[in-house]
């Protein structure tokens, strides 16, 4: 998250405020946020570079936008120098991709928060307000690391409406296999840290539902709920992968657990992906 919205406790006190997206969240199309009452919104811009390679859009490509509008909502109303840390993402797909909209808008707000972590809900909504996903989160807060500590992470370069062929080539992940199962690898995950150096929750959920998709595309479903949890963070500039399992391929939905670790073969996130028939 990119730690730049509204300060402590703006958000519950009904406070109107323009936010920054971070660098991470340009590249996923994200141009505007803000804080309005208790809600926190933001604005997307779709292309591209949110298409599977399986045909139509890539549902993990919400993950960044899911895990920033929850997480900076939680980290509003945060205690004074604390950090809000996500320990679990999950997001359920309502409406099947491709979404026919030029923008996505994510209406974020928290649920409940006390001194050490807090819930926040979402909802992923077109152009038109139709209601496209859904998404909860759970955070840790943690004392706040000194600027000493953060890693700079460089500005957004070129057009913050990214485009690229596909999702995979977006993010940079080369997809190959393991011992059989489709695994996802991140080519250069520096270029996907927050402000503080470590890699993006949303980025991580992006890299996850990707290897899942592989699993599922070979079964005809669709990427219906993802869910996952955040173990440690990958060492600085550690690459990363993520491996799919497939549990269970039925003719109405199939379920596949994701490992994703880091370069010393650590695991860092665990997930679960739930597809879907999407007629």
């Amino acid at each position: 998250m990119s730690l730049l919205c509204a300060g402590d406790g703006e958000l519950v006190r009904g406070a109107s405020l323009e936010c920054v997206p971070g660098v991470v969240e340009r590249h996923f199309g994200l141009t505007a946020c803000r804080t309005e009452g208790k809600l926190l919104q933001s604005v997307s811009h779709v292309g591209p570079w949110m298409d599977s390679a399986h045909g139509g859009q890539q549902a993990g490509a919400a993950g960044v936008q899911f895990d920033h509008v929850m997480g900076e909502a939680l980290y509003a109303v945060a205690p004074a120098e604390h950090w809000a840390l996500t320990t679990e993402l999950t997001f359920d797909i309502v409406v099947a991709p491709g979404w026919e909209t030029e923008t996505l808008h994510v209406n974020g707000w928290v649920t409940d928060s006390g001194p050490r972590g807090g819930f926040a809900q979402a909802e992923l909504v077109d152009q038109r307000g139709a209601l496209l996903a859904v998404g909860t989160t759970r955070v840790q807060y943690v004392p706040a690391r000194t600027p000493q500590e953060k890693v700079e992470t460089g500005e957004a370069n070129g057009d913050e409406r990214p485009s690229a062929v596909n999702f995979a080539a977006h993010l940079g992940v080369r997809l190959g296999a393991e011992n059989g199962d489709p695994r996802a690898d991140l080519v250069e995950p520096g270029l996907w840290t927050n402000d503080y150096g470590v890699l993006h929750g949303g980025v991580w959920a992006s890299i996850v539902e990707l290897a899942a998709g592989e699993v599922l595309a070979d079964t005809g479903l669709r990427t219906a709920h993802v869910h996952v949890s955040y173990l440690r963070s990958p060492g600085l500039g550690s690459p990363v992968s993520a491996i799919a399992r497939p549990v269970h391929a039925g003719r109405s939905f199939g379920v596949v657990e994701v490992t994703g670790r880091d370069g010393s073969g650590r695991p860092c996130v665990t997930a679960t992906v739930t597809g879907r028939r999407a007629d």
